[in-house]
This record gives C-alpha cells, sequence and structure tokens, in this order.
C-alpha cells in the first residue's frame, strides 16, 4: 500500500539531494572558468611584456644584426614561457574532466540509489 507519509519524505530528499547537486555543478565549473581565466590572463600578460620589450628594443637598436639577435631572443623567451602556460593549461583541463567525470558518476550513484528506492 502506498503510504503518503513515505512518498513525501522520499521527494523531499530526492528534491534536497537535486539541489545539492546542482549547486556542487555550478560550484565545478565556476572553479573550472576561474582557473582558465586565471591562466588566460597570465598569457595576455607574457604576451604584453613580450612587446613592450620588442618596442623597447625597436626604439634603442641602431644596428639590424643586434636588432635581430635581441628580437629573436625575446621571441624564444616568449615561447618557452607560452609552452610553460599551455602545459598548465593542459593539466587544468585534466584536471577539470576528472572532476567531472567523479562528479557524475556520483550523480549515476545517486539516481541507481533514489531508483532501487522506489523500486521497493
Amino acid at each position: 500500500m502506498i503510504n503518503l507519509e513515505d512518498n513525501m519524505k522520499f521527494f523531499k530528499d530526492v528534491s534536497t539531494k537535486s539541489l545539492e547537486s546542482v549547486g556542487a555543478f555550478g560550484q565545478l565549473n565556476q572553479k573550472a572558468w576561474s582557473s582558465l581565466a586565471e591562466k588566460q590572463m597570465e598569457i595576455i600578460s607574457l604576451a604584453t611584456e613580450a612587446s613592450v620589450e620588442s618596442l623597447n628594443v625597436f626604439s634603442k637598436t641602431q644596428d639590424v644584426k643586434d636588432l635581430t639577435e635581441q628580437q629573436t631572443k625575446i621571441t624564444k623567451d616568449f615561447g618557452e614561457k607560452l609552452k610553460v602556460k599551455n602545459q598548465e593549461l593542459v593539466d587544468i583541463s585534466t584536471k577539470v574532466r576528472d572532476d567531472f567525470n567523479e562528479f557524475t558518476q556520483k550523480q549515476v550513484s545517486l539516481v541507481n540509489e533514489n531508483l532501487s528506492n522506489v523500486a521497493q
């Protein structure tokens, strides 16, 4: 026989868990976008620094050979720093993927648990 009180408790529990899941999902998204935006700003800062350095070299260097050498050094340094930042982005993306996979697995387990409770 259907017990109204048990059904209401069950729906309340499911609703509470659903709201908690939505909040957790929002936090995962916020954390991911925050980390990615931070790295993007670091990359923009590196590019700006390289551009300023390059402009300074252009304005102060008269010799073409010296100018070429300094520009090559600036470009090489920027490329190396950019490579590091790109690896950091890959690391962040991997962590985000793992976090989302863990979240999804947890949600599937909760759904299966709730379906089992309904079947009883």
